[in-house]
């Protein structure tokens, strides 16, 4: 482990294995997390116990994560520089999470806008109808908050309700100073902090606040203009050869009919993507579409080569790394892992008093 000086704090992140990775996941945190390993103790993990909140069908959790830590590692995650591993085999994140859930109130969790979000992608424009009584074969209908109400309760896991607190758990485990997140990911940094600081007003100050890292919000929307998903087949791969970038970008959907059409490019995909691949060129395209000088296509074709030449040396690493190499990084990662949860954990039993029994033994 190469040893760095004057670091600035730790980090801690995750990614879920939920599939592959694409030009968001590259450009909106992985990038960041490069750089941040320069200057921080980082700790970056798979984040599977957060993956099956949602997604309950295991049988793939493997294979993404192998294919998803290749990714990492192939882009510049440095074993070296950083700690790797797998949230399920580092079990004192449970437990701690349990502990801290006394800690926090059902109002609070379902509070969260993740949690209304997902309610309401749930609902969609679903006709919710229930019986008037539990005797009457009549049925009314729901709306509003009563709708969302039941849907929560009959359809969302305690798990998703309380990832918060196992996400608390993550951070607070390792004395985290700064957790990079977008702004749309602020409240759950507020919870961990408000866990945190009950922790030590209830137990004594052992609990580190730590604070949110603010990265650069990167938009980067999917060829058909919604947010970047493989779930909405609208994803570009780093993966892809330039032939296949070609032929997504090209399918980006634009909004000028006419050239002569003056053009807002803050409400083109194809601009999200000249903002972080043509940065050379980007002001006079923005400049451009505006004045209705430059078709949509020929700004489109701006960007296959200089896509593809972003990730050649990321596509030339990765076919060199195999399982195995992943498979030992993890278990090196790990263990390491565990050697600095485990002390915080008993720590924490410490200060709860619930240490009782090796108390007991002295």
């Amino acid at each position: 482990m190469t040893t760095k000086s004057n670091l600035e704090g730790t980090v801690l992140s995750g990614m879920r294995p939920t599939g592959d990775l694409h030009i968001g996941h590259f450009e909106g945190v992985l990038r960041n997390w490069v750089e941040l390993q320069e200057n921080y103790d980082c700790f970056y993990f798979v984040a599977d116990l957060h993956a099956v909140t949602t997604e309950t069908d295991t049988r793939q959790l493997r294979r993404n994560t192998l294919e998803m830590v290749k990714d990492w590692l192939a882009f510049g995650i440095d074993p070296n520089k950083s700690t790797i591993f797998v949230q399920s085999y580092v079990p004192e994140h449970s437990e701690l999470a349990v502990i801290l859930e006394r800690l926090i109130n059902i109002g609070a969790l379902e509070r969260m806008p993740t949690f209304k979000a997902y309610v309401e992608h749930l609902a969609g424009d679903r006709r919710v109808k229930v019986p008037v009584s539990e005797s009457s074969k009549e049925t009314r209908e729901l709306h509003g908050d009563e709708r969302l109400e039941f849907i929560a309760s009959s359809e969302v896991s305690t798990g998703f309700l309380t990832y918060p607190v196992l996400q608390a758990a993550d951070i607070l485990l390792y004395n985290t100073t700064h957790v990079p997140v977008g702004e749309d990911q602020l409240p759950h940094i507020e919870l961990t902090r408000e866990i945190a600081r009950k922790f030590n007003r209830q137990y004594g100050e052992l609990m580190v606040v730590p604070d949110a890292l603010l990265s650069e919000a990167k938009r980067v929307r999917g060829i058909d203009g919604r947010k970047m998903s493989k779930s909405y087949g609208n994803e570009i791969s780093p993966r892809h050869t330039t032939t296949e970038i070609t032929e997504k970008v090209n399918r980006i959907l634009t909004y000028r009919k006419r050239l002569t059409d003056l053009g807002d490019p803050f409400e083109c995909p194809v601009y999200d993507l000249q903002k972080i691949f043509n940065k050379k060129e980007d002001l006079e395209i923005l400049q451009d579409c505006r004045n209705a000088s430059i078709r949509c296509y020929d700004c489109k074709m701006k960007l296959p080569d200089k896509i593809s030449a972003v990730y050649e040396e990321y596509r030339a690493k990765r076919a060199t790394i195999s399982d195995d190499d992943v498979m030992q990084i993890l278990v090196a990662g790990n263990l390491k892992a565990r050697k600095v949860t485990s002390q915080k954990l008993d720590e924490t039993k410490r200060f709860m008093l619930m240490n009782y029994l090796e108390e007991g033994r002295k």
